[in-house]
């Protein structure tokens, strides 16, 4: 699921706006990847050019304080994090590894996604913010919109609606489906002709509704 791409995570800066999203999770272009903070899990998926998309989860069933000790110790650099977990070796003990070591209670898998929507940043297309009003309103634009939280007032008229990173998902993938139509300053979106939602567009800076998490 796509809400965002990052140019990187590579110092504690980024990683602080990252984990003050609503939702911490996102494409990195550099290195290129899915990140995926479930908790106390710390879930990576990277991109390889010429194979299957790998999965690494890391972190501790307890506390999410190894995983973060784990970003901290490698510099704060997500680059330096994955080379660190395509280095171990998962048929053996994992945790005889010099990094997990490092880390107390930190533990580590590897799996293989068979999601079917799942795609590199670099196939995905970046979602920027609107910089300003359109003369017309798009697919595109409207995905941009859900990205980056530039709306208010959003309101899902359907009994059984999906949040929006999936509506925004479904917008960039099915937008034969959908349907445009502007009111004033409102939009209306409607899926297969029928009312799914609202929304008033914030074009501009992306808008942050942080919250501090107490970790750092």
């Amino acid at each position: 699921m796509i809400i965002r791409v990052l140019p990187e995570l590579e110092n504690r800066e980024q990683w602080l706006a990252f984990m003050r999203r609503d939702m911490p999770y996102c494409l990195v272009e550099n290195p290129e990847c899915m990140l995926d903070f479930q908790t106390t899990f710390l879930q990576l998926t990277l991109f390889p050019q010429t194979s299957d998309p790998v999965r690494y989860t890391l972190g501790s069933r307890r506390s999410m304080e190894p995983a973060w000790n784990l970003i901290k110790g490698c510099g704060w650099r997500l680059s330096v994090v994955l080379e660190g977990v395509k280095k171990l070796d998962f048929s053996s003990n994992v945790r005889d590894n010099h990094l997990l070591q490092l880390q107390g209670e930190l533990t580590a898998r590897k799996s293989f996604p068979r999601d079917r929507h799942m795609i590199a940043p670099s196939a995905s297309g970046l979602l920027h913010p609107v910089a300003q009003y359109p003369e017309s309103w798009d697919h595109q634009l409207v995905s941009r919109l859900l990205a980056n939280r530039q709306y208010r007032a959003l309101q899902l008229n359907l009994a059984e609606h999906h949040a929006p990173e999936q509506m925004m998902l479904s917008l960039q993938q099915e937008p034969q489906r959908w349907r445009i139509e502007q009111d004033g300053q409102q939009l209306h979106l409607l899926l297969d002709d029928q009312p799914y939602a609202s929304l008033i567009p914030q074009p501009g800076p992306a808008i942050r509704r942080l919250q501090s998490t107490g970790v750092f």
